[in-house]
């Protein structure tokens, strides 16, 4: 993009939207807090509004209505099962110190998160003692 071109679209208003359909959209995600914006955009063309959902996403997102209750990249991942297969005995009880190397060697594996704190930003520790 050329820079004129980029300092005449900074100085125009190309993000105004009529006031109407922003309070349609409101009164919307405050009878269902759970939509996101496509459902939005399928509820404005039910009531009679011929509206892009890109049109519908810029206005949620500059008035702070997105959704994040189903949000993947939030969610920890989990791939408990419940009890399976054979739960080995305690045989270490908390004495670690041994007199023979390797006599007992053990491990724990963590999940650390950098960032935000999403699925994308996470690896496994592990450390051997």
């Amino acid at each position: 993009m050329s820079s004129s071109s980029y300092h005449d679209a900074c100085k125009r208003a190309y993000k105004e939207y009529p006031r109407e359909l922003i309070d349609t959209i409101i009164s919307i995600r405050d009878g269902n807090p759970d939509y996101g914006y496509r459902r939005v955009t399928q509820e404005l063309r039910n009531r009679g509004f011929n509206t892009n959902h890109k049109v519908v996403l810029e206005i949620m997102k500059m008035n702070g209505l997105l959704c994040t209750a189903f949000n993947r990249l939030t969610r920890k991942y989990n791939s408990y099962v419940g009890t399976v297969g054979h739960i080995a005995p305690n045989r270490v009880n908390r004495r670690f110190t041994t007199g023979r190397p390797y006599q007992k060697v053990l491990t724990d594996i963590t999940e650390i998160r950098w960032g935000s704190g999403t699925v994308t930003e996470q690896t496994y520790f592990t450390v051997y003692y």
